[in-house]
Protein backbone atom coordinates (compact mmCIF):
# COMPACT_ATOMS: atom_id res chain seq x y z
CA UNK A 1 0.00 0.00 0.00
CA UNK A 2 1.55 2.99 0.48
CA UNK A 3 3.27 5.39 1.83
CA UNK A 4 2.91 7.81 3.15
CA UNK A 5 5.10 11.28 2.12
CA UNK A 6 7.73 12.94 4.82
CA UNK A 7 7.32 16.42 3.73
CA UNK A 8 8.22 19.39 4.05
CA UNK A 9 5.21 20.99 3.38
CA UNK A 10 2.81 18.56 1.37
CA UNK A 11 0.19 17.61 3.21
CA UNK A 12 -1.08 17.08 0.64
CA UNK A 13 1.96 16.62 -2.13
CA UNK A 14 2.38 16.13 -5.30
CA UNK A 15 1.35 17.30 -8.52
CA UNK A 16 -2.59 15.98 -8.32
CA UNK A 17 -5.28 16.14 -5.75
CA UNK A 18 -8.12 17.29 -4.41
CA UNK A 19 -11.11 16.98 -2.69
CA UNK A 20 -14.65 17.35 -3.43
CA UNK A 21 -17.26 16.44 -1.28
CA UNK A 22 -21.25 15.94 -2.76
CA UNK A 23 -23.68 15.61 -5.78
CA UNK A 24 -22.88 19.06 -6.45
CA UNK A 25 -21.65 19.15 -10.22
CA UNK A 26 -18.73 21.34 -10.88
CA UNK A 27 -18.87 23.14 -14.15
CA UNK A 28 -15.72 23.44 -16.29
CA UNK A 29 -14.47 25.67 -18.22
CA UNK A 30 -13.14 24.28 -21.44
CA UNK A 31 -9.52 25.02 -22.94
CA UNK A 32 -9.32 27.95 -24.80
CA UNK A 33 -10.29 28.44 -28.50
CA UNK A 34 -6.64 28.97 -29.27
CA UNK A 35 -5.10 25.46 -27.82
CA UNK A 36 -2.89 24.27 -30.36
CA UNK A 37 -3.88 20.47 -30.94
CA UNK A 38 -4.82 17.73 -28.71
CA UNK A 39 -3.74 14.73 -26.59
CA UNK A 40 -5.24 11.84 -24.08
CA UNK A 41 -4.21 10.94 -20.48
CA UNK A 42 -4.44 8.03 -18.90
CA UNK A 43 -4.78 7.99 -14.88
CA UNK A 44 -4.46 5.34 -12.57
CA UNK A 45 -4.13 5.65 -9.05
CA UNK A 46 -1.60 3.34 -6.68
CA UNK A 47 -0.89 4.00 -2.72
CA UNK A 48 3.06 3.62 -1.68
CA UNK A 49 3.99 1.09 0.96
CA UNK A 50 1.93 2.01 4.20
CA UNK A 51 2.22 1.37 8.33
CA UNK A 52 -1.82 1.06 9.01
CA UNK A 53 -4.05 -0.94 11.02
CA UNK A 54 -6.51 -0.80 8.31
CA UNK A 55 -7.40 -3.67 6.30
CA UNK A 56 -9.39 -1.96 4.30
CA UNK A 57 -10.07 1.64 3.17
CA UNK A 58 -12.26 2.62 0.11
CA UNK A 59 -12.61 5.89 -1.07
CA UNK A 60 -15.20 6.65 -3.63
CA UNK A 61 -13.79 8.81 -6.85
CA UNK A 62 -15.97 11.11 -8.89
CA UNK A 63 -13.95 13.32 -10.50
CA UNK A 64 -10.53 13.93 -11.63
CA UNK A 65 -9.08 16.96 -13.74
CA UNK A 66 -6.19 19.27 -14.71
CA UNK A 67 -5.37 22.96 -15.18
CA UNK A 68 -2.86 24.56 -17.62
CA UNK A 69 -2.90 27.53 -14.98
CA UNK A 70 -1.33 27.90 -11.33
CA UNK A 71 -3.34 29.82 -9.87
CA UNK A 72 -6.92 29.96 -11.63
CA UNK A 73 -9.98 27.92 -10.16
CA UNK A 74 -11.54 27.96 -13.83
CA UNK A 75 -10.57 26.05 -16.91
CA UNK A 76 -10.84 22.59 -15.57
CA UNK A 77 -10.24 19.68 -17.97
CA UNK A 78 -11.71 16.65 -17.00
CA UNK A 79 -8.80 13.72 -17.37
CA UNK A 80 -11.09 10.47 -16.71
CA UNK A 81 -14.31 10.71 -19.59
CA UNK A 82 -16.40 8.48 -17.76
CA UNK A 83 -15.66 11.20 -14.97
CA UNK A 84 -16.64 14.10 -16.76
CA UNK A 85 -19.31 16.03 -15.10
CA UNK A 86 -20.65 16.85 -17.94
CA UNK A 87 -21.50 12.88 -19.02
CA UNK A 88 -24.65 11.86 -17.58
CA UNK A 89 -24.52 9.32 -15.28
CA UNK A 90 -21.33 9.98 -13.84
CA UNK A 91 -19.33 6.30 -13.47
CA UNK A 92 -17.67 6.92 -9.62
CA UNK A 93 -15.32 4.08 -9.10
CA UNK A 94 -15.04 3.35 -5.52
CA UNK A 95 -11.01 1.92 -4.16
CA UNK A 96 -9.97 -0.08 -1.65
CA UNK A 97 -6.58 1.88 -1.36
CA UNK A 98 -5.07 -0.91 1.13
CA UNK A 99 -5.77 -3.58 -1.53
CA UNK A 100 -3.30 -4.04 -4.55
CA UNK A 101 -5.13 -6.29 -7.58
CA UNK A 102 -3.76 -9.83 -8.32
CA UNK A 103 -0.77 -10.52 -10.33
CA UNK A 104 1.38 -8.34 -7.85
CA UNK A 105 0.57 -5.57 -10.10
CA UNK A 106 1.48 -2.25 -8.50
CA UNK A 107 -1.47 -0.12 -9.42
CA UNK A 108 -4.54 -0.58 -7.67
CA UNK A 109 -6.87 0.97 -10.23
CA UNK A 110 -7.11 2.43 -13.46
CA UNK A 111 -9.13 5.22 -13.30
CA UNK A 112 -9.72 5.58 -17.11
CA UNK A 113 -9.01 8.04 -19.99
CA UNK A 114 -9.84 10.78 -21.94
CA UNK A 115 -8.73 11.48 -25.84
CA UNK A 116 -9.51 14.57 -26.01
CA UNK A 117 -7.22 16.17 -23.68
CA UNK A 118 -6.10 20.08 -25.11
CA UNK A 119 -2.07 20.38 -25.32
CA UNK A 120 -0.28 22.29 -22.73
CA UNK A 121 1.68 22.25 -19.47
CA UNK A 122 -0.86 21.31 -16.87
CA UNK A 123 -0.20 22.53 -13.47
CA UNK A 124 -2.68 21.47 -11.00
CA UNK A 125 -4.73 18.32 -10.30
CA UNK A 126 -7.46 17.71 -8.77
CA UNK A 127 -9.28 14.65 -7.70
CA UNK A 128 -13.66 14.62 -6.20
CA UNK A 129 -14.81 12.59 -3.43
CA UNK A 130 -18.55 11.63 -3.94
CA UNK A 131 -19.89 13.22 -0.31
CA UNK A 132 -21.38 10.33 2.60
CA UNK A 133 -24.36 11.82 2.32
CA UNK A 134 -24.76 11.77 -1.49
CA UNK A 135 -28.02 9.88 -2.80
CA UNK A 136 -28.35 8.53 -6.58
CA UNK A 137 -24.51 7.83 -7.40
CA UNK A 138 -23.78 5.46 -10.24
CA UNK A 139 -21.50 3.70 -8.73
CA UNK A 140 -19.46 1.39 -11.02
CA UNK A 141 -16.44 -0.58 -10.96
CA UNK A 142 -13.52 0.47 -12.99
CA UNK A 143 -14.67 -1.96 -15.70
CA UNK A 144 -17.85 -0.60 -16.02
CA UNK A 145 -19.27 -2.91 -13.84
CA UNK A 146 -21.85 -2.43 -11.33
CA UNK A 147 -20.75 -3.63 -7.77
CA UNK A 148 -21.77 -2.96 -4.00
CA UNK A 149 -21.23 0.19 -1.67
CA UNK A 150 -18.63 -0.80 0.66
CA UNK A 151 -19.38 1.22 2.64
CA UNK A 152 -23.17 1.31 3.12
CA UNK A 153 -23.24 -0.48 6.09
CA UNK A 154 -22.64 2.77 7.68
CA UNK A 155 -24.50 4.99 5.66
CA UNK A 156 -20.87 6.36 3.44
CA UNK A 157 -19.27 6.29 0.28
CA UNK A 158 -16.05 6.76 1.90
CA UNK A 159 -15.00 4.33 4.68
CA UNK A 160 -12.46 2.84 6.76
CA UNK A 161 -12.39 -1.14 8.05
CA UNK A 162 -10.32 -2.30 11.39
CA UNK A 163 -9.84 -5.69 11.70
CA UNK A 164 -10.70 -8.93 9.59
CA UNK A 165 -13.36 -11.34 9.47
CA UNK A 166 -16.24 -11.25 12.36
CA UNK A 167 -14.00 -8.85 13.98
CA UNK A 168 -14.00 -6.43 11.12
CA UNK A 169 -15.61 -2.91 12.16
CA UNK A 170 -16.64 -0.35 9.68
CA UNK A 171 -16.25 3.33 10.21
CA UNK A 172 -17.28 6.10 8.14
CA UNK A 173 -14.09 8.02 7.36
CA UNK A 174 -14.83 12.01 7.20
CA UNK A 175 -14.03 14.21 4.67
CA UNK A 176 -12.40 17.37 6.28
CA UNK A 177 -13.95 20.93 5.63
CA UNK A 178 -11.52 21.59 3.17
CA UNK A 179 -12.83 18.75 0.89
CA UNK A 180 -16.30 20.64 0.86
CA UNK A 181 -15.01 23.09 -1.20
CA UNK A 182 -12.27 20.80 -2.74
CA UNK A 183 -7.91 20.64 -1.61
CA UNK A 184 -5.72 22.00 -4.35
CA UNK A 185 -2.05 20.88 -5.02
CA UNK A 186 0.34 24.43 -6.07
CA UNK A 187 2.39 23.80 -8.42
CA UNK A 188 5.52 23.78 -6.39
CA UNK A 189 4.28 20.35 -5.24
CA UNK A 190 3.73 19.09 -8.54
CA UNK A 191 6.64 16.00 -8.77
CA UNK A 192 8.69 17.00 -11.94
CA UNK A 193 7.06 19.92 -12.59
CA UNK A 194 4.20 20.22 -15.33
CA UNK A 195 2.44 17.57 -16.82
CA UNK A 196 3.35 18.15 -20.27
CA UNK A 197 0.51 17.13 -23.18
CA UNK A 198 1.96 17.34 -26.65
CA UNK A 199 -0.43 17.56 -30.17
CA UNK A 200 -1.19 13.76 -30.49
CA UNK A 201 0.50 12.49 -27.36
CA UNK A 202 -0.73 10.10 -24.94
CA UNK A 203 0.27 10.65 -21.80
CA UNK A 204 0.18 8.30 -18.40
CA UNK A 205 -0.22 9.78 -15.01
CA UNK A 206 -0.54 7.87 -11.53
CA UNK A 207 -1.98 9.65 -8.45
CA UNK A 208 -0.75 8.00 -5.04
CA UNK A 209 -2.66 8.37 -2.44
CA UNK A 210 -1.10 8.18 1.17
CA UNK A 211 -3.44 6.51 3.28
CA UNK A 212 -1.61 5.99 6.17
CA UNK A 213 -0.63 9.24 6.35
CA UNK A 214 -3.86 10.85 4.87
CA UNK A 215 -5.90 9.44 8.10
CA UNK A 216 -6.04 11.11 10.91
CA UNK A 217 -7.72 9.14 14.28
CA UNK A 218 -10.24 12.08 15.79
CA UNK A 219 -9.68 10.61 19.55
CA UNK A 220 -14.08 9.46 19.46
CA UNK A 221 -13.32 6.18 17.47
CA UNK A 222 -14.21 8.43 14.31
CA UNK A 223 -11.53 8.75 11.24
CA UNK A 224 -11.33 12.10 9.00
CA UNK A 225 -9.61 12.23 5.68
CA UNK A 226 -7.25 14.88 5.88
CA UNK A 227 -5.33 14.06 2.27
CA UNK A 228 -1.79 13.83 1.36
CA UNK A 229 -1.58 13.22 -2.16
CA UNK A 230 1.16 13.23 -4.79
CA UNK A 231 0.77 13.11 -8.55
CA UNK A 232 3.07 12.55 -11.30
CA UNK A 233 3.32 11.76 -14.64
CA UNK A 234 4.43 7.81 -15.44
CA UNK A 235 5.27 7.61 -19.19
CA UNK A 236 3.68 8.29 -22.71
CA UNK A 237 2.01 5.35 -23.79
CA UNK A 238 -1.63 4.10 -25.47
CA UNK A 239 -2.26 1.73 -22.85
CA UNK A 240 -2.73 3.84 -19.82
CA UNK A 241 -0.31 3.80 -16.83
CA UNK A 242 1.84 0.59 -17.99
CA UNK A 243 5.27 2.19 -19.10
CA UNK A 244 6.47 2.70 -15.62
CA UNK A 245 5.24 -0.57 -13.02
CA UNK A 246 8.90 -0.84 -12.31
CA UNK A 247 10.33 0.82 -8.81
CA UNK A 248 13.26 0.24 -6.34
CA UNK A 249 13.48 -2.65 -4.04
CA UNK A 250 15.89 -4.19 -2.11
CA UNK A 251 17.51 -5.64 0.97
CA UNK A 252 18.48 -3.55 4.58
CA UNK A 253 21.36 -5.79 6.15
CA UNK A 254 23.68 -5.31 9.48
CA UNK A 255 27.12 -4.38 8.29
CA UNK A 256 30.65 -2.86 9.07
CA UNK A 257 32.79 -0.48 7.71
CA UNK A 258 36.02 -0.56 7.40
CA UNK A 259 37.44 2.55 5.39
CA UNK A 260 35.44 3.30 2.62
CA UNK A 261 34.73 -0.07 2.85
CA UNK A 262 31.24 -1.72 3.84
CA UNK A 263 30.46 -5.28 5.10
CA UNK A 264 26.53 -6.77 4.60
CA UNK A 265 25.79 -9.20 7.38
CA UNK A 266 22.22 -10.28 8.55
CA UNK A 267 19.29 -9.19 7.00
CA UNK A 268 17.37 -6.99 9.37
CA UNK A 269 13.63 -7.28 9.51
CA UNK A 270 11.21 -4.75 10.85
CA UNK A 271 13.17 -2.06 9.67
CA UNK A 272 11.63 1.30 8.76
CA UNK A 273 12.80 2.10 4.71
CA UNK A 274 11.79 5.13 3.22
CA UNK A 275 12.10 7.20 -0.20
CA UNK A 276 12.31 11.27 -1.09
CA UNK A 277 13.05 12.49 -3.97
CA UNK A 278 16.93 13.60 -4.98
CA UNK A 279 17.39 17.20 -4.02
CA UNK A 280 20.30 17.70 -6.95
CA UNK A 281 18.33 16.54 -9.97
CA UNK A 282 14.57 17.31 -7.87
CA UNK A 283 14.41 20.61 -6.07
CA UNK A 284 11.02 20.77 -5.27
CA UNK A 285 11.87 21.96 -1.92
CA UNK A 286 14.18 24.64 -2.32
CA UNK A 287 17.47 21.77 -2.39
CA UNK A 288 16.01 19.77 0.82
CA UNK A 289 14.66 16.30 0.22
CA UNK A 290 12.01 15.55 2.45
CA UNK A 291 8.44 16.93 0.91
CA UNK A 292 8.11 13.75 -0.51
CA UNK A 293 9.12 10.94 2.10
CA UNK A 294 5.47 10.64 3.24
CA UNK A 295 4.12 8.90 0.23
CA UNK A 296 7.14 6.18 0.02
CA UNK A 297 7.48 4.79 3.32
CA UNK A 298 7.52 0.80 4.27
CA UNK A 299 9.02 -1.70 7.14
CA UNK A 300 10.84 -4.62 5.86
CA UNK A 301 9.97 -8.38 6.13
CA UNK A 302 10.81 -11.28 7.58
CA UNK A 303 14.14 -11.47 5.68
CA UNK A 304 14.70 -8.05 5.09
CA UNK A 305 13.31 -7.42 1.89
CA UNK A 306 11.25 -4.09 0.26
CA UNK A 307 9.82 -2.80 -2.66
CA UNK A 308 8.52 0.70 -4.31
CA UNK A 309 5.97 0.26 -6.84
CA UNK A 310 5.54 2.71 -9.30
CA UNK A 311 7.17 5.21 -8.86
CA UNK A 312 8.05 8.29 -11.00
CA UNK A 313 10.78 8.85 -12.78
CA UNK A 314 13.08 9.71 -9.52
CA UNK A 315 16.49 9.26 -9.08
CA UNK A 316 15.62 8.62 -4.99
CA UNK A 317 17.43 9.04 -2.03
CA UNK A 318 16.66 5.63 -0.01
CA UNK A 319 16.80 5.78 3.68
CA UNK A 320 17.10 3.27 6.54
CA UNK A 321 16.24 2.87 9.90
CA UNK A 322 15.62 0.56 12.80
CA UNK A 323 15.96 -0.06 16.68
CA UNK A 324 14.20 2.12 19.59
CA UNK A 325 14.84 3.87 22.93
CA UNK A 326 14.64 0.74 25.03
CA UNK A 327 16.84 -2.15 22.64
CA UNK A 328 19.97 -1.71 20.65
CA UNK A 329 19.65 0.33 17.61
CA UNK A 330 21.28 1.18 14.71
CA UNK A 331 22.37 4.37 12.81
CA UNK A 332 20.53 5.74 9.92
CA UNK A 333 22.03 5.17 6.51
CA UNK A 334 21.24 7.22 3.22
CA UNK A 335 22.19 6.35 -0.24
CA UNK A 336 21.51 9.25 -2.59
CA UNK A 337 20.39 9.20 -6.56
CA UNK A 338 19.31 5.75 -6.46
CA UNK A 339 17.31 5.46 -10.16
CA UNK A 340 14.43 3.93 -10.74
CA UNK A 341 14.25 0.44 -11.24
CA UNK A 342 17.24 -0.36 -9.23
CA UNK A 343 17.80 -3.13 -6.57
CA UNK A 344 20.34 -2.04 -3.94
CA UNK A 345 21.49 -3.74 -0.65
CA UNK A 346 21.10 -0.67 2.48
CA UNK A 347 23.72 -1.60 5.51
CA UNK A 348 22.44 -0.44 8.97
CA UNK A 349 25.49 0.02 11.43
CA UNK A 350 25.21 -0.75 14.94
CA UNK A 351 24.99 2.56 17.75
CA UNK A 352 28.21 2.68 19.24
CA UNK A 353 27.00 5.07 22.20
CA UNK A 354 26.39 3.92 25.90
CA UNK A 355 23.91 2.58 25.95
CA UNK A 356 23.15 1.12 22.20
CA UNK A 357 19.96 2.56 22.31
CA UNK A 358 18.51 5.32 20.56
CA UNK A 359 17.71 9.20 21.57
CA UNK A 360 14.64 11.19 22.19
CA UNK A 361 13.91 14.48 21.33
CA UNK A 362 10.81 16.26 22.25
CA UNK A 363 8.65 19.41 22.14
CA UNK A 364 5.55 21.45 21.90
CA UNK A 365 3.94 22.71 18.98
CA UNK A 366 2.20 26.41 19.10
CA UNK A 367 0.16 28.19 16.10
CA UNK A 368 -2.19 30.79 14.91
CA UNK A 369 -5.39 29.48 13.55
CA UNK A 370 -9.08 30.62 13.40
CA UNK A 371 -9.92 26.91 13.44
CA UNK A 372 -10.62 25.48 16.81
CA UNK A 373 -8.12 22.88 16.55
CA UNK A 374 -5.26 22.23 13.98
CA UNK A 375 -3.32 19.46 12.41
CA UNK A 376 0.44 19.42 12.87
CA UNK A 377 2.73 17.18 11.63
CA UNK A 378 6.47 16.79 13.39
CA UNK A 379 9.23 15.17 11.56
CA UNK A 380 13.54 15.08 12.49
CA UNK A 381 15.59 15.87 9.98
CA UNK A 382 19.29 14.50 10.09
CA UNK A 383 22.36 16.41 8.97
CA UNK A 384 24.46 14.50 6.87
CA UNK A 385 27.91 15.02 4.99
CA UNK A 386 28.30 18.73 3.08
CA UNK A 387 24.90 20.40 3.25
CA UNK A 388 22.59 16.88 2.90
CA UNK A 389 19.44 17.29 5.22
CA UNK A 390 16.79 14.13 5.13
CA UNK A 391 13.85 13.52 7.01
CA UNK A 392 14.91 10.21 9.01
CA UNK A 393 11.95 7.60 9.96
CA UNK A 394 11.31 7.45 13.20
CA UNK A 395 12.15 4.37 15.96
CA UNK A 396 8.00 4.09 17.82
CA UNK A 397 5.02 5.30 17.24
CA UNK A 398 1.94 4.23 15.04
CA UNK A 399 3.48 5.82 12.00
CA UNK A 400 7.39 6.18 11.28
CA UNK A 401 7.37 8.79 9.46
CA UNK A 402 6.40 12.06 12.02
CA UNK A 403 4.44 12.76 14.93
CA UNK A 404 1.19 13.85 13.91
CA UNK A 405 -0.99 16.00 16.51
CA UNK A 406 -4.33 17.65 16.89
CA UNK A 407 -3.59 20.98 18.50
CA UNK A 408 -6.26 22.93 20.13
CA UNK A 409 -7.11 27.15 19.30
CA UNK A 410 -8.40 29.66 21.64
CA UNK A 411 -8.84 32.92 20.45
CA UNK A 412 -6.78 32.49 17.50
CA UNK A 413 -3.53 30.96 19.51
CA UNK A 414 -3.45 27.09 19.56
CA UNK A 415 -0.87 25.29 22.10
CA UNK A 416 -0.48 22.93 24.94
CA UNK A 417 1.20 23.21 27.49
CA UNK A 418 3.54 20.41 28.02
CA UNK A 419 5.62 18.60 25.46
CA UNK A 420 3.33 17.13 23.08
CA UNK A 421 5.24 15.19 20.46
CA UNK A 422 8.43 12.64 21.24
CA UNK A 423 10.80 11.85 18.71
CA UNK A 424 12.91 8.09 19.32
CA UNK A 425 15.73 8.86 16.70
CA UNK A 426 19.11 7.17 15.89
CA UNK A 427 21.46 8.79 18.47
CA UNK A 428 24.76 8.87 15.83
CA UNK A 429 24.99 10.54 12.41
CA UNK A 430 24.42 8.50 9.34
CA UNK A 431 26.43 6.28 7.18
CA UNK A 432 25.86 7.61 3.57
CA UNK A 433 26.16 6.09 0.43
CA UNK A 434 26.53 8.24 -3.08
CA UNK A 435 24.80 5.51 -6.10
CA UNK A 436 26.79 5.81 -9.23
CA UNK A 437 26.72 3.61 -12.43
CA UNK A 438 25.62 0.61 -10.36
CA UNK A 439 27.95 1.18 -7.51
CA UNK A 440 27.73 2.95 -4.19
CA UNK A 441 30.16 4.93 -2.50
CA UNK A 442 30.24 5.15 1.25
CA UNK A 443 31.44 7.63 4.16
CA UNK A 444 31.37 6.62 7.28
CA UNK A 445 29.11 8.66 10.11
CA UNK A 446 31.57 11.07 11.84
CA UNK A 447 31.37 12.66 15.50
CA UNK A 448 29.31 11.76 18.39
CA UNK A 449 25.76 12.05 19.01
CA UNK A 450 22.96 12.63 16.06
CA UNK A 451 22.10 16.25 14.79
CA UNK A 452 18.90 17.09 14.20
CA UNK A 453 16.28 19.97 13.43
CA UNK A 454 12.66 19.67 13.79
CA UNK A 455 10.44 20.90 11.54
CA UNK A 456 6.60 20.76 11.46
CA UNK A 457 3.50 21.65 9.37
CA UNK A 458 0.26 22.40 8.92
CA UNK A 459 -2.19 22.88 5.72
CA UNK A 460 -2.90 26.38 5.36
CA UNK A 461 -5.81 28.14 3.10
CA UNK A 462 -5.37 26.94 -0.89
CA UNK A 463 -3.31 24.15 -0.13
CA UNK A 464 -0.63 26.02 0.94
CA UNK A 465 1.74 24.38 3.45
CA UNK A 466 3.07 27.09 6.24
CA UNK A 467 6.22 25.36 7.83
CA UNK A 468 8.81 25.58 11.06
CA UNK A 469 12.26 24.75 11.22
CA UNK A 470 13.87 24.59 14.62
CA UNK A 471 17.60 25.03 15.32
CA UNK A 472 19.95 22.05 15.72
CA UNK A 473 19.89 19.79 18.39
CA UNK A 474 22.03 16.75 19.35
CA UNK A 475 20.45 13.53 20.33
CA UNK A 476 22.80 11.18 22.58
CA UNK A 477 22.45 7.50 23.07
CA UNK A 478 19.67 6.66 25.29
CA UNK A 479 19.33 10.30 26.41
CA UNK A 480 16.71 12.93 26.53
CA UNK A 481 16.44 16.41 24.88
CA UNK A 482 14.20 18.67 24.72
CA UNK A 483 13.79 21.91 22.08
CA UNK A 484 14.60 25.58 24.38
CA UNK A 485 10.88 27.24 25.66
CA UNK A 486 11.87 29.81 23.40
CA UNK A 487 11.87 27.24 20.19
CA UNK A 488 8.98 25.43 20.11
CA UNK A 489 7.60 25.01 16.27
CA UNK A 490 5.75 28.29 15.68
CA UNK A 491 3.09 27.54 12.80
CA UNK A 492 0.82 30.44 10.88
CA UNK A 493 -2.08 30.47 8.86
CA UNK A 494 -3.02 26.90 9.53
CA UNK A 495 -6.93 26.14 8.85
CA UNK A 496 -7.37 22.35 10.43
Amino acid sequence: MEGRNWRKGVATLGMFALLFVGTFVLIRCGGTSNTPGMGSAYVSVSDPPSNTDFSHVWVTIDDVSANISGTSDTGWQSLVSSLDPSSSPIQAVQVDLMNLPAQGQCLLAQLGSTQSLPAGDYQQIRLMLVANNANNVNLNSPSGEPTSNQCASVNAWNCVVTGSGTSAVTTALDLSSEAQTGLKIPPGQVMGGPIHVANGQSVDINIDFASDRSIVAEGNGQYRLDPVLVAYQSGNSSQGASANLTGISGQVLSGTISGTTVTNGSPISGANIALELDPNTNPTDGGTNVDLITNWLTTTDSNGNFDFCPLPTGPFDVVASAGSASAPSYNATIVTGVPNGTQVAVPLMAETGTPSTAGTLSGLVTATSTATSITANVYALQQATGSLEFAVPLLTGSNPEESQLTVPCTSGACTTTAPVFSLVLPASNPLVGTFSAGNISWTAPTGTGGTYKVEATCTGSSGTVATFSSPTSTVAAGGATSLSTGQPPQLTGCTQ
